[in-house]
């Protein structure tokens, strides 16, 4: 049975991945990054009671998988910067859109919505906020707007 404890010992022992969604929070400032390409981003330093040590919880080591990038209150200039420099990425968005009515179906007491339509699957009900959204008009006619 000795081999046998001690085996498990090491098991126990062995290093276990997970992956940690941090809260969001104003600013990621602190810390530094090293890696690239397809060894990946890894943070090299997290300097002590930095936003990213308090609010982020990043710690020397941890792989950054993807970063969310929150679009209330930014400035447009900002927007498009952060944009641009993600195309040559892989990019998800959460979007807001406005539908008809006829094509949602809410299940009672189910935090989803079901949508009907081409490539759409499920989208999260989330409640609206006023005055917090970034919107571009479909005919361009606003004054500043670039293509990403």
């Amino acid at each position: 049975t000795e081999p046998e404890e001690k085996s498990s010992e090491r098991e126990a022992s062995k290093p276990v991945e997970i992956v940690v969604e941090t809260e969001a929070g104003a600013g990621a400032s602190g810390y530094s990054v090293t890696g690239g390409g397809e060894r990946g981003i890894f943070v090299k330093d997290v300097l002590k009671d930095s936003p990213a040590a308090k609010h982020l919880s990043l710690q020397q080591g941890d792989q950054l998988l993807s970063a969310k990038v929150y679009f209330d209150n930014v400035r447009y200039e900002d927007a498009l910067k952060i944009l641009q420099c993600a195309e040559p990425y892989r990019v998800s968005f959460q979007l807001k859109r406005t539908i008809p009515g006829a094509d949602v179906s809410v299940r009672p007491k189910v935090p989803s919505v079901e949508v009907k339509g081409p490539k759409v699957k499920m989208a999260k009900m989330v409640p609206a906020h006023k005055n917090k959204r970034l919107c571009w008009s479909r005919d361009g006619s606003k004054s500043g707007d670039r293509t990403v």
